[in-house]
């Protein structure tokens, strides 16, 4: 019986990241009516994942699919039955749109999804800038971060080269922000008053929450990963499409306003590219050693890598150190790097990374140069 336990627990795993799998590709609209049969089949099978399932599609409780089999429709059933016995909460968020509308959103984005690993922190004392006018702006420069409480009682963890901006009347009739970069938010609650930030071309919206939402103007990928709570993201030009996510799980979405010349070329081939990943959820992981969040390790002072494209790569070292990455090589663009590094100097990452074979690098004071 002990034995057949563990087989138990690594089955469970296993279905679950299938799931998540095939419901990134349900979200991206590049799905197989096979893999629309083996979704079907696993949230038959398994009452916690048709739960989940419900949760990313809501609309899918009022059945709008003609084609939705007996079984499925039964399951909507007994789960609005379940709702009202008060075994689960309503859904908060507004009535969603059609899949259709859904599809066309996601077909104009595109999405590759980065799980990172450790790094070396520099936390600076340097203070965070604030400028008075019809805004408030607090920012810091790279290779520092910061923390600041806002009017509400929401704190703010800021990454480095990062930035937010928030109206003077400020929770007095609403709680909007505009996010530059990365930070980690603890979302004081206020029912009447949703907290609002835009971050690149999309909007996150939330009562009470703790999550880290990564936008980057320079970088591929804006992401959003939840810890508690819950969060509704829309894009800005299909405003009426929500996708709600749920503890434990991150959401990553190309950004579409890249200021990268490199990036933006990338994005607009891979959207000519029919297996071309448009949108990923997946499950957030935790450093093995001491439960780290990886997407918020930075705050802990960590610097994370985990099979990241060179790109990223360079960018977060840009970020950290405050230096500048000159790429000699373009192949090193679709080369990934994993490694963790506790509180260690620029050299000493280098060096790692060079220990890897897959690049060599000479540094001219301030500018490292990568082959």
């Amino acid at each position: 019986m002990g034995s057949s336990s563990p087989d138990l627990v690594l089955l469970v795993i296993m279905q679950e990241e299938r799931f998540y799998y095939l419901v990134s590709r349900t979200l991206s609209g590049s799905v197989s009516e096979p893999e629309k049969a083996e979704l079907q089949q696993l949230i038959l099978e398994d009452e916690r994942l048709w739960i989940l399932y419900l949760q990313i599609f809501p609309e899918q409780k009022e059945t709008e699919e003609e084609d939705q089999s007996e079984a499925l429709q039964a399951y909507t059933a007994h789960f609005t039955k379940m709702q009202i016995a008060g075994h689960f909460g309503e859904n908060t968020l507004e009535e969603q749109p059609p899949r259709r509308l859904r599809r066309n959103l996601l077909m104009a984005a595109s999405v590759l999804i980065t799980l990172m690993l450790g790094g070396w922190w520099l936390w600076s004392a340097i203070p965070a800038k604030k400028s008075e006018v019809a805004s408030r702006e607090v920012k810091t420069p790279k290779g520092s971060q910061s923390y600041l409480t806002l009017p509400d009682g929401t704190e703010v963890w800021l990454n480095a080269n990062s930035k937010i901006v928030y109206d003077n009347d400020f929770n007095q009739s609403a709680r909007n922000v505009q996010l530059i970069g990365e930070a980690y938010f603890k979302v004081a609650k206020d029912q009447d008053k949703p907290f609002t930030i835009q971050a690149g071309g999309l909007k996150v919206k939330v009562l009470g929450t703790v999550f880290n939402l990564r936008s980057y103007p320079d970088e591929e990928n804006i992401e959003t990963t939840l810890v508690s709570g819950s969060v509704a993201i829309t894009l800005d030009d299909q405003p009426g499409n929500t996708i709600q996510l749920k503890p434990g799980e991150k959401l990553s979405v190309h950004n579409r306003v890249s200021t990268s010349p490199l990036i933006t070329r990338r994005i607009v081939d891979s959207l000519d590219t029919p297996e071309a990943p448009l949108l990923l959820l997946s499950k957030i992981r935790v450093d093995p050693l001491d439960s780290t969040l990886l997407d918020a390790a930075w705050k802990e002072g960590k610097l994370v890598f985990d099979g990241e494209e060179f790109g990223k790569v360079a960018s977060k070292l840009e970020k950290w150190y405050n230096i500048t990455v000159i790429v000699e090589n373009e192949n090193l663009y679709n080369t990934s790097f994993t490694g963790v590094f506790g509180k260690k100097s620029l050299v000493k990452v280098l060096n790692a990374l060079q220990a890897t074979g897959k690049l060599t690098y000479r540094q001219e004071n301030d500018t490292v140069y990568v082959h």
